[in-house]
């Protein structure tokens, strides 16, 4: 069949792509930016922009040639071009009218467990209206509800696995609410089966693994998949993580925000006897799924880095922003011209110099703090922490030998630049 997924750049997205292309599908992977996939150089890609396709009309010069849509895009955290209304919702909804529009039989809608009658939240109410459009329609569609979906390259895997590295790991108050995590696979494998000759459709199928588990338990088995020994835990109130995620979420897009933490409060929990008898299948739970691949040395350091990095990005950008404030504002400046003025800078050209220094640090430093172009902003502080070295070397050699070593401290925020930049580019 010819397939177009929406949503192909994202985790579950990109494991839909790679299972149809092994499958003999013609994919076509719509994404925010176009780029190849190169283990996979059958697959097609275009660009899609979903917050902005919310006619019908905007879709059908997508749909020519098309026999069947796969849905995945979603959205954890709300951004400014980016609100659960557009992307769940409206987009979705045009995209289903499209697709009756254009005479696209085959529709899977990749939703949520929770987007039902007992939704709440705004990711999940967004979710649930576009599932009940599609059920209107006399289309061959399917929705699937996957709980928590682990498996290489996720969001939340990553998360849960960076959580169970810790030496104390935090739990939401005593850490027994209940998830139904299911691994990607089995998810991927429901969409091949749904794209079958003769597969039922008009199904809502919750995709959840074999029984449910506490959170508890949760990050006991992937601390214990790291291979790093006992787990030890530390019980925080929910109503004071409550508060830290509503203000968090209010400033910043995270996914540690307060309706993410009201739906795992509140339980991600179906009935996995639903799918069997629909479908014939079974899914794997999620000590049974790490049992059969041991956690590799690569995958312990990333968890244990996955707070560190983001953490060091903060503490860089503050320590840009505060240089240049401080040279600009709190430093005296006679003794800064005077310092410049040992480099070979008088005149009317100091104070240029001296406050274009500081603009471009606090500059330097915002990009950074914002994650604005994180990689280009990393070289630019490189270079200019190396012409400070050099000017300095050159013509202030004692600054080297200061006690507070002013200079010597360069080296590792080089160092730590580069890591930055590292982690960016993956």
């Amino acid at each position: 069949m010819r397939v177009l997924v929406t949503g192909a750049s994202g985790f579950i997205g990109r494991h839909i792509v790679h299972a149809l292309a092994r499958d003999g599908h013609e994919v076509i992977a719509g994404m925010h930016r176009a780029s190849p996939f190169r283990d996979a150089p059958g697959v097609q890609s275009i660009s899609i922009d979903f917050a902005h396709l919310l006619k019908s009309v905007d879709w059908l010069p997508h749909l020519y040639g098309v026999d069947a849509v796969i849905n995945a895009v979603g959205i954890i955290a709300e951004r400014r071009n980016s609100r659960f209304d557009d992307v769940h919702r409206d987009a979705p909804i045009a995209l289903f009218e499209a697709c009756r529009r254009a005479g696209v039989r085959k529709v899977i809608q990749i939703s949520a467990l929770g987007a039902d009658d007992s939704a709440f939240s705004r990711y999940h109410l967004s979710k649930k209206a576009a599932d009940d459009f599609l059920a209107t329609t006399d289309l061959d569609w399917s929705i699937l509800q996957p709980s928590l979906v682990f498996g290489p390259g996720g969001q939340s895997s990553a998360l849960f696995c960076a959580l169970a590295a810790l030496p104390v790991i935090p739990l939401v108050g005593d850490g027994g609410q209940k998830i139904q995590p299911v691994h990607v696979d089995d998810l991927t494998r429901t969409v091949l089966r749904l794209l079958k000759s003769g597969a039922p459709a008009r199904l809502r199928l919750p995709v959840v693994g074999p029984e449910p588990m506490t959170l508890r338990e949760c990050l006991g088995v992937l601390r214990n998949w790291l291979g790093l020994g006992e787990a030890h835990f530390i019980p925080i109130p929910y109503r004071w993580l409550l508060a830290i995620a509503d203000r968090l979420g209010a400033m910043t897009a995270t996914p540690f925000n307060g309706e993410a933490l009201r739906m795992l409060q509140r339980g991600n929990t179906g009935d996995p006897d639903i799918l069997s008898a629909r479908l014939g299948l079974r899914t794997e739970g999620l000590a049974s799924a790490l049992r059969n691949r041991p956690g590799t040395s690569a995958e312990r350091i990333y968890a244990r880095l996955f707070f560190i990095i983001p953490v060091l990005r903060y503490a860089l950008a503050l320590l840009w922003i505060w240089s240049g404030l401080t040279s600009a504002l709190f430093f005296p400046e006679s003794e800064s011209l005077e310092l410049l003025a040992a480099t070979g800078i008088t005149g009317s050209a100091a104070p240029w110099v001296l406050y274009g220094a500081a603009s471009l640090d606090v500059v330097l430093g915002v990009a950074l703090l914002t994650r604005f172009h994180v990689v280009l902003v990393g070289l630019l502080q490189l270079l200019a922490m190396l012409a400070y070295t050099a000017v300095i070397t050159v013509s202030l050699p004692e600054f080297w030998l200061h006690p507070f070593a002013p200079i010597a401290k360069n080296i590792p925020i080089l160092i730590a630049t580069l890591a930055i930049m590292a982690a960016e580019k993956r």
